[in-house]
């Protein structure tokens, strides 16, 4: 039987940590963070709270600021030699050369040393929309790691269409790997009732909420009780030449709609559990949403509670769990059946069956995944 080992390479993400931490609970694994000197002492980041596997080694490697980017031919041979140098102990330690997990192009320069039969592409998102104005630069790097890449992961299907649309001969090799579900996010009582006749939404309440639909159906439904959670976020991909800014706040100001600023993490799952039912009022022109597989996909359905959005892609794919609308009309149509007092019982029997999909659907099931895809290498 083959002997697996993982290296993750800028594991800042939550979803990226946790799928190394799952990976951990039978695999030696070695998880690092880049970091430049300023962001790390601006966000004063940690690990999980969680106490770690056994088998997991963690690093935060802090460089000069520019490391990645102006200062990048520089400080490359020395991140390769560091990166070599995990491989190496990895693979003194444990007898097998590592998987190396790679989810961000700019590490490209830094992987020319590692096989490419090792190496995993873990693409979390259209990383041109992050810097639009390096689309050429980061597109040319993306490239380099696909092409040597031995595996390819999405958490969007939307990537996963586009990069094999773009590689086609290696179309076999890109997979769907969407988000998880953190065990704790699981409703552990679906029977205690939520707060009564309430629609919520949590994540920043950036441009990517569609706010004029938000005010429409907050209007039109005014027996019902719309809780937001999250910062006034004024960061987003994509542009708009309407001031979205000006429809979130006159969407907020009405006397149905509750605003709650943004709340400790571990809290996060408590607000899930306590709305009637959750939705995602994503808009759907939004270049982010269409190439995204949002946390709040998971989130929701570990709820147990009716959920609702707009024709996001990554939401379509789970027609059983996700009701999606297409019209402001067909919104407040949904969301009146939904918190029907009359339907309580069949929402509760499907909860329950939405409750066995999400535990179907943990970062634990998402490395059995992985390490069947990989063993069968």
């Amino acid at each position: 039987m083959k002997f697996l080992n993982f290296l993750f390479l800028s594991a800042n993400t939550p979803w990226v940590y946790a799928l190394a931490e799952a990976l951990a609970a039978n695999y030696p694994t070695h998880a690092t963070r880049f970091y430049d000197w300023l962001n790390y002492r601006r966000l004063r980041p940690n690990w999980s709270n969680s106490t770690p596997p056994a088998l997991i080694q963690r690093t935060m490697q802090v460089l000069p600021p520019g490391y990645a980017g102006t200062f990048e031919p520089i400080f490359r041979p020395y991140l390769q030699w560091k990166i070599q140098n995990w491989c190496n102990q990895l693979e003194k330690t444990n007898g097998e050369y590592p998987w190396v997990v790679a989810p961000y192009p700019y590490l490209a320069p830094w992987l020319r040393q590692i096989p490419s039969q090792k190496l995993i592409y873990y693409n979390l998102d259209d990383y041109v929309l992050y810097q639009p104005s390096r689309k050429d630069k980061i597109l040319a790097q993306e490239a380099q790691i696909v092409e040597k890449a031995n595996t390819t992961l999405c958490l969007a299907q939307y990537q996963v269409e586009t990069l094999r649309k773009r590689y086609p001969h290696k179309a076999k090799s890109i997979h769907h790997f969407p988000l998880g579900v953190v065990d704790s996010y699981i409703n552990p009582q679906p029977e205690k009732p939520p707060e009564p006749i309430t629609v919520g939404y949590i994540g920043n309440l950036s441009e990517r909420v569609d706010w004029q639909l938000v005010y429409q159906v907050a209007r039109a439904c005014t027996e019902i009780t719309f809780i937001f959670v999250g910062g006034l976020n004024d960061f987003g991909g994509g542009s708009h030449e309407h001031n979205w800014q000006l429809e979130r706040e006159t969407a907020l100001s009405l006397p149905n709609v509750r605003h709650i600023g943004k709340v400790p993490q571990a809290e996060v799952k408590q607000y899930y559990w306590s709305f009637a039912l959750n939705w995602i009022p994503y808009s759907v022109n939004h270049s982010f949403n269409q190439a995204s597989c949002p946390t709040k996909v998971m989130d929701t359905i570990a709820t147990g509670r009716p959920v609702l959005s707009t024709d996001i892609p990554e939401c379509r794919l789970y027609p059983q769990w996700i009701t999606i609308f297409h019209s402001t009309e067909e919104a407040v149509s949904l969301i009146r059946q939904k918190l029907d007092v009359n339907k309580t019982e069949r929402i509760q029997e499907k909860g329950l069956n939405q409750l066995k999909f999400a535990t179907q659907n943990t970062w634990e099931i998402r490395a059995q995944k992985l390490e069947k895809l990989l063993l069968q290498k």
